[in-house]
């Protein structure tokens, strides 16, 4: 098999299921950019070692996962403050665009998401990203090695705490 064409289907199949990953660990767009591209060299150094005993996204999310929670160790090691979002990002955006106030609005409630998400335990983040990929019980287990049953339940208890989250969020608790 040629590695290169491979690596590019693969990629072009996955690019918007890592960014997302990275969204979800990373609110820093630099950083998240880092961190994205952190993943793919991953992916590229391992691609020959992809046996085929699960779906290639598994495989992918099992690498972008894995980077993200080193990523995370390293940078919060480097700067422990990193998790304070910054809210000129919306502002900014707000400010330089035309978009109309429901799109605003959106934009705004998907960085809250992001944001509640980068609060929740590393484990927890993983899970809840790939429901967000529609992925199934049994994949998800697959990545984490959890059961099938044990999915459900953290999925609810994921669940409620983003509730929770955002709704201090909504109300600046």
């Amino acid at each position: 098999m040629d590695k290169e064409p491979f690596f590019k289907q693969v990629i072009g199949e996955n690019k918007d299921r890592i960014y997302r990953i990275c969204c979800a660990y990373e609110r820093d767009p630099d950083e998240r950019q880092d961190l994205y591209q952190e993943i793919i060299i991953n992916i590229w150094k391992n691609l020959g070692k992809f046996e085929g005993r699960s779906m290639i996204s598994t495989w992918i999310y099992r690498i972008a996962v894995n980077t993200s929670l080193m990523h995370i160790k390293k940078e919060s090691r480097r700067n422990r403050d990193k998790t304070e979002l910054n809210e000129n990002i919306i502002s900014n955006t707000a400010e330089n665009t035309t978009e109309t106030e429901e799109k605003i609005e959106t934009g705004k409630n998907i960085e809250k998401l992001y944001s509640s998400i980068n609060e929740l335990p590393s484990m927890d983040r993983v899970i809840i990203s790939m429901v967000l990929e529609e992925l199934s019980y049994k994949e998800i287990a697959e990545v984490t090695g959890l059961t099938v049953n044990n999915i459900g339940v953290r999925i609810n208890r994921i669940k409620k705490e983003l509730s929770r989250l955002m709704e201090e969020k909504k109300y600046g608790i």
